[in-house]
């Protein structure tokens, strides 16, 4: 398991989970945005969450210049930052023993929680799509409620996270534990940041 967060296992772990979510991102996208499937569920706004992939995915770029800048970055620093942690133990410094381990579980902890909800995503929609009595009602939210339920997804996960780094007190699951309340804050950063674009329900009373 130690080859994991290794230099290269840190490496290999970011390209895969990184293409993995984004080619997730567009693909599910992509779906939703077919037939009458858009006009059935409402967001708020994109189907992506994160302002900084906004653009490329509703456009439906399978390879986008942010998506390259970020997956070149990630292959790079990550690797940089557990080889220096492997250095710094050598030389005796014992504090920072485990600190690799931990950023292995905070990339693969909050990895797992968004790609997870793109393929129950991607799964629900081809169904939609494919079997039009699976669903007789329209959904609609807007953008604070999506916020709202995806933050909602990411503290069960910490749950588990605390729960498994107190029982196995390994630094994997600190790691992820750490990562999944970062991404929280950054779910509600960015749900403060953007306006709901879904349509405000119009009532009108029947003519007497």
């Amino acid at each position: 398991m130690e080859l994991l967060w290794s230099p290269v296992g840190i490496g290999v772990l970011w390209l895969v989970l990184h293409c993995a979510d984004y080619l997730l991102t567009i693909a599910t996208a992509r779906l939703k945005a077919r037939g009458e499937l858009g006009k059935r569920v409402e967001m708020g706004g994109s189907y992506e969450l994160n302002p900084l992939f906004v653009q490329a995915v509703e456009k439906g770029q399978w390879i986008s210049r942010r998506f390259l800048l970020t997956l070149g970055a990630g292959a790079i620093m990550l690797p940089l930052a557990v080889a220096y942690f492997d250095w710094v133990v050598e030389t005796g410094l014992e504090d920072f023993r485990g600190l690799s381990e931990a950023v292995c579980g905070a990339l693969v902890v909050t990895r797992f929680a968004v790609i997870s909800v793109h393929l129950q995503n991607f799964a629900l929609f081809r169904r939609l799509l494919h079997v039009p009595e699976a669903s007789i009602v329209s959904l609609r939210y807007d953008r604070g409620t999506v916020m709202m339920v995806t933050r909602a997804r990411k503290v069960e996960l910490a749950a588990f996270c605390a729960i498994s780094a107190l029982v196995s007190g390994r630094p994997f699951f600190l790691g992820g534990l750490a990562a999944t309340l970062g991404l929280v804050a950054m779910l509600f950063l960015w749900g403060r940041r953007q306006v709901s674009t879904t349509p405000a329900t119009q009532s009108s009373a029947p003519n007497s």
